[in-house]
């Protein structure tokens, strides 16, 4: 999962930007990410899309996510995505979000600068809905990112009938999540690499004790598993494969929630207190990590699914499964 000219675009927009707060107004850079037409990638230019591929988009949420800054892009995109050929197309910021099972929206991304949300809802069509009207308590995840409560109006909002199910919604955003995971990996991985390589005790680079070459090539070896499970799970949601996709959006959440934690982990305890303080860059990532490992689903949940459709499929077709590539 790395378009190399994809990449090489988003490495030239990001490059000179750096993290900011996003609780009072959205980043500058989001700006130029709209105007480049980035949340429309992957949608058909005939659904007045930005053209490109799934991996494109998942390339640029990925590198979003390495250089630590802080956009909502998976959001939008996953927002968009469910507006296609629906006859709506709003101005500004639209986020998706999930209501509980009383209704209530908790959690939602970037709520407070958003103009619109397209609201999930148990049993019925989502619905498009105006947030002019709404009220909106702010709070945040681990990486100071919005995740607001929002109280709609009891005008409630257009129903979009033709918009992916609930299930389909969840899958999308789960794997988006699992490729801002993996970019913030990535990072995490290459400001530690480089501070082991550079860093001098003693009269040699850090690099040259054995348990902390040990650990950075576990981090390595998390990062690969990670980056592996969410390309497999990608091609099921290219091919629009019903009987892959959930199950491998399962597993590639679970991988990035796993490398997350071991990731952040090694991060922290190979650079020592300095990881942690302010204007150090290794925070902007490793904040995500925590975040994100939990949200569109935790890996616990995901495996708990994971396992009862294993156990669902039974003893024969489980291992058929399992051996179909070797």
């Amino acid at each position: 999962m790395n378009n190399p000219l994809i990449a090489e675009v988003a490495a030239d927009v990001l490059g000179s930007a750096s993290p900011e707060p996003a609780d009072e107004a959205l980043p500058a850079l989001w700006s130029t990410v709209v105007e480049l037409d980035w949340p429309l990638v992957s949608i058909d230019e005939d659904s007045a899309g930005a053209g490109g591929t799934l991996d494109d988009l998942l390339t640029l949420i990925s590198a979003v996510a390495e250089s630590g800054i802080s956009l909502p892009l998976a959001e939008a995109a996953v927002a968009r995505w469910a507006l296609v050929d629906s006859g709506h197309d709003p101005a500004g910021l639209v986020v998706p979000a999930s209501a509980d099972a009383e209704g209530a929206l908790h959690d939602v991304p970037w709520a407070r600068h958003a103009q619109h949300l397209v609201v999930w809802r148990e049993q019925s069509a989502p619905l498009l809905v105006d947030l002019a009207e709404s009220r909106i308590e702010r709070s945040t995840n681990l990486a100071g990112e919005p995740r607001d409560t929002v109280v709609l109006p009891e005008s409630g909002g257009v129903a979009l009938p033709q918009a992916p199910s609930r299930p389909e919604m969840l899958a999308r955003a789960a794997l988006l999540n699992a490729a801002g995971i993996v970019g913030a990996a990535r990072g995490a991985h290459e400001i530690t690499r480089t501070h082991v390589t550079q860093r001098h005790q003693f009269g040699r680079p850090l690099i040259a004790v054995k348990s902390v070459a040990s650990a950075l090539a576990t981090m390595r070896t998390d990062l690969v598993s990670a980056e592996a499970a969410l390309g497999r799970a990608r091609e099921a949601h290219e091919r629009d494969d019903a009987e892959t996709l959930l199950a491998g959006t399962a597993t590639a959440k679970i991988r990035a929630a796993r490398a997350a934690t071991s990731i952040a982990r090694n991060a922290h305890q190979l650079h020592g207190a300095m990881g942690v303080t302010q204007e150090h860059s290794l925070h902007h990532v490793t904040r995500k990590l925590w975040a994100w490992r939990d949200e569109h689903g935790s890996e616990r949940s995901w495996a708990i699914w994971l396992g009862r459709e294993a156990r669902a499929l039974g003893e024969d077709a489980l291992w058929t499964d399992l051996t179909a590539g070797v």
